[in-house]
């Protein structure tokens, strides 16, 4: 599926350079309808906080690139920090991992998403929402650490009509014929 905004004539543009690619079956414009748009996203979050990511984000940074020097200064500094997970005794980096994952998945649950796997450093959620629900998500648990994450793009439906009279029903085949071409769709 893909989704397109902007000016028509733009979008007439793509909608013909998608119709030439060669696995495609249908291009069907919904621009006119009442659609209903969601998108998935899996994000691996860090359980032991943002002090640790820190730490992760510049120990690649020193693997990957030849300011090594600065940068291991900068390891330094921050495994120096009194809340750095390696300057806290066992019991309470279990307590603070125990209280992230609770947090996690509170907040998880409360936009409709599930934890769907556990390590010892880190979790990851999967979320199907609507795509500012998904950015909204991803800005509030952002605190935490997001290690990893992936996002499907938007994809849309046209909602299905209700039919209350026989009357309302015709007009509404009318309505979805103009809609569905269905000399665009794959044979079957």
């Amino acid at each position: 599926t893909i989704v397109l905004q902007g000016q028509d004539g733009v979008v007439e543009q793509a909608r013909r350079q998608i119709e030439d690619l060669v696995p495609v079956y249908a291009v069907l414009d919904y621009t006119n309808s009442e659609i209903i748009k969601r998108e998935l996203v899996m994000a691996r979050i860090s359980l032991l906080g943002t002090e640790y990511f820190e730490d992760l984000l510049l120990h690649h940074h020193t693997s990957t690139n030849a300011g090594a020097a600065d940068s291991q200064e900068l390891v330094a500094e921050i495994r120096e920090k009194q809340f750095h997970p390696a300057n806290l005794p066992a019991s309470e980096v279990l307590r603070l991992k125990h209280e992230h994952l609770n947090d996690i998945t509170n907040l998880t649950n409360n936009f409709g998403g599930r934890v769907v796997d556990i390590s010892e450093t880190s979790c990851i959620v999967e979320l199907s929402a609507k795509p500012t629900r998904i950015s909204a998500f991803l800005k509030l648990v952002e605190p935490f650490g997001v290690l990893e994450c992936a996002r499907s793009g938007m994809m849309a439906l046209p909602r299905t009509p209700l039919k209350t009279s026989t009357e309302e029903a015709a007009d509404e085949d009318e309505k979805i014929s103009e809609i569905v071409d269905i000399s665009q769709l794959p044979p079957g």
